[in-house]
């Protein structure tokens, strides 16, 4: 149980706690004459607990309010019982690295540091978390069930629920909680299989990483590409031939030191051959033209024809002509016999052209054969080192494709290896389940007298197991209020209390404070501070209620519980601006 609750300065006000049920409640100053401007927001509810909080080695975050200037040099004590003696912890803002503790120590596990100035030996809160998850709870942690057990501080949170964030669900100390710890948490405190729901969470977890390494492979955070396994495959085989094409050119390609001085003298070669030929046409062309020409001066103007013409030239022209016959046939013989002394002797020289035009085109033929005869068997460097970059790339495109190929091959396979642990796993985890119905049973019972309790109609805790993991859940028909949410937390907090108390290990404490009932009708608040008394007087544990005074309905108390009710109040604090709030000052 918590003793007492105390700090080094003297402003604090002291709490001194009692077995069973106690109350600590928030007055409203009635005597200021600002009494309308008050609040009990500041009267210290909240900060109790996060001083508990804060003994038991909570973290202290930047806006925390242990970070205040007006608490510098404060600390704050906690007298609690660990196992089966008291302890006195405590933990100085200005240095919250250091929690103190004053007692046998001797069983405790911690990996005690020895502080020269204070002359005391402290814990870190590490260490200080770490042991007190074993004495609270019962859990051992080891390197090989650290990540399937929770943490003393995720457990705690459950007994002393914080701000208005640890109560909206029965299952969680904050919203953003992750599911994970939700599960372990819960499977621990109803008796469940850690280990399974670890193992549940695990799988989840690995599905997540394998559906964001699918999304940021279509994203183009890896590259994009198909996921299709025949595609990819069908991808690295054609790119698997294209380097074994270009691996081979490689392999027999020979680089010729002069392989451009060669090339140009092919080129050039090439072109007189296309000069060559292009004159040997015209030659050939002119050639029979020529022979056309001869043959047709053989069979020119006959004698008679000429002599017909002469005739009729006489009767015409009588005395104009002046040549005889004759004459103009020796002459028509000299014309004919020079145009084909002319001919013969053009034909002649054409043919011997043709002849050298032929001759030269076959040798510039033969040397262009020896030329392209290396160039068909060589290279040139720039060509060798061009397809070296050819090759070059098409080899990082193989392996770009053989990855991404590895990468589908990868998400499908793990997709099958995590559809079979999974099915294995509900196999196994169905049977422990069914194995574990009286304690499910148990747990099921009490929330249903609970919440009979305090309404009509009793609510119903579900506990179930799909194929994710377990799941939880809790429902009261009389309304769906937030005041019921906040009962629902209430029934809830009870149940684990009852079972906690059958283990060997766990805190004999629970403490609400009066977020738990806001908006709860009146009814309500008096059956569950009624059933939390009769809680306490069954089990022996204590129950810390911080609540304020306007909330407390003694009209619909039974009869007896209002004095059991107020002789239960172990402080008033109010909303004093001086001295009434639990630190004696406000900021």
């Amino acid at each position: 149980m918590i003793h007492t609750v105390k700090s080094n300065n003297p402003n604090f006000k002291s709490v001194t706690f009692h077995s069973g049920f106690n109350v600590i409640l928030a007055d409203r100053s009635r005597n200021d004459e600002t009494e309308y401007k008050q609040t009990r927001n500041g009267a210290g509810k909240t900060t109790l607990v996060e001083i508990i909080h804060f003994c038991l080695g909570s973290q202290v975050t930047v806006n925390s309010i242990f970070k205040n200037e007006n608490l510098k040099g404060w600390s704050f004590i906690l007298e609690i019982d660990i196992g089966d003696k008291v302890y006195k912890i405590e933990r100085f803002t200005d240095c919250p690295s250091k929690i103190y503790i004053d007692g046998d120590t001797s069983t405790l596990k911690f990996e005690c540091k020895y502080d020269k100035k204070a002359k005391r030996y402290y814990v870190t809160p590490n260490s200080f978390n770490k042991a007190m998850l074993e004495e609270f709870y019962g859990i051992v942690v080891t390197e090989n069930n650290q990540e399937r057990v929770p943490s003393f501080r995720e457990l705690i949170s459950y007994t002393i629920r914080r701000n208005v964030e640890g109560y909206k669900s029965a299952f969680e100390f904050f919203s953003r909680q992750k599911a994970s710890s939700v599960q372990i948490c819960n499977a621990y405190f109803l008796n469940l299989s850690m280990e399974y729901a670890s193992q549940f969470q695990n799988l989840k977890e690995k599905k997540k990483g394998i559906e964001d390494y699918k999304n940021a492979t279509k994203s183009g955070v890896i590259g994009p590409f198909s996921l299709n396994i025949g595609e990819l495959s069908t991808e690295v085989i054609t790119r698997q031939k294209e380097v074994n094409s270009l691996k081979e050119q490689l392999d027999t390609f020979q680089v010729h030191p002069q392989y451009e001085d060669i090339s140009k003298e092919a080129d050039f070669l090439t072109n007189e051959i296309h000069k060559l030929t292009n004159t040997l046409i015209l030659r050939k062309r002119l050639l029979e033209r020529y022979e056309t020409s001869y043959v047709e001066e053989d069979s020119g103007l006959p004698i008679s024809d000429i002599e017909k013409i002469y005739a009729e030239a006489g009767v015409l022209f009588q005395n104009s002509v002046i040549h005889p016959l004759s004459e103009v046939i020796e002459f028509h013989k000299a014309i004919v016999s020079n145009r084909k002394e002319y001919l013969r002797n053009e034909i002649t020289t054409l043919r011997k052209d043709i002849a050298e035009i032929n001759n030269r085109i076959s040798d510039l033929s033969t040397q262009r054969s020896e030329k392209m005869k290396i160039l068909e068997t060589h290279g040139a460097l720039t060509e060798y080192v061009l397809i070296q970059d050819r090759y070059a790339e098409a080899k990082q495109l193989l392996e770009d494709a053989k990855k991404r190929l590895k990468s589908a091959e990868y998400i499908e396979d793990s997709k099958s290896r995590l559809k079979i642990e999974n099915q294995e796993l509900l196999i196994k985890s169905r049977q422990d389940y069914n194995e574990r119905i009286q304690i499910r049973e148990q747990a099921i019972s009490l929330f249903k007298y609970n919440t009979e309790f305090l309404y009509p109609e009793g609510g119903t805790l579900t506990i179930d197991l799909k194929e994710t993991g377990y799941s939880f859940g809790v429902d009261i028909k009389s309304s769906r209020s937030q005041g019921v949410n906040y009962m629902k937390v209430f029934c809830y907090d009870m149940v684990l209390a009852e079972l906690g108390r059958a283990r060997s290990h766990y805190p004999d404490f629970l403490v609400h404070d009066s977020t738990i009932f806001d908006g709860v009708d009146e009814r309500q608040v008096a059956r569950a501070l009624m059933l939390a008394q009769l809680k306490c007087e069954k089990l022996g544990y204590q129950y810390i209620c911080l609540i304020n005074s306007d909330m407390i309905p003694y009209q619909e108390f039974d009869d007896g519980f209002t004095s059991q009710f107020n002789s239960n109040i172990i402080l008033r604090i109010s909303d004093n601006q001086e001295k009434g709030g639990l630190l004696g000052i406000r900021f």
